[in-house]
């Protein structure tokens, strides 16, 4: 089974990864800059796209944290973003994740 669980050994960043019996299938990373999540890691396949960005901002709105940014500048990645509905005409963030989650159809808070 799989699982998506937040990696506490980087204490550099925030950072999830999807796992399989101890073996990691992707992660998504970031830091937190003042009132901002910034994402600047994403290593996985499409399938865990949505899954690992979502326990990220799901973990920020538990923490009070309003706002988020993807500071990727490879086109795929934001791409990939869009598909999942991250990402909105070219816009890298999200103002408020809590009317995010209330407001997306593609994605649901946890």
């Amino acid at each position: 089974m799989v699982e998506i669980i937040q990696n506490k050994q980087n204490t550099e960043k925030i950072e999830f990864n999807a796992s399989e019996n101890g073996k990691v299938l992707g992660k998504c990373a970031g830091v937190l800059t003042g009132d901002t999540f910034v994402f600047d890691e994403l290593e996985c396949d499409d399938f865990f796209v949505d899954g690992l960005v979502r326990a990220i901002l799901n973990l920020m709105d538990l923490h009070g944290i309003e706002k988020a940014r993807f500071d990727f500048t490879d086109e795929a990645q934001l791409k990939r973003l869009k598909s999942w509905g991250f990402v909105y005409n070219d816009e890298k963030s999200i103002e408020n994740i809590a009317e995010f989650f209330a407001n997306n159809k593609k994605c649901t808070k946890m």
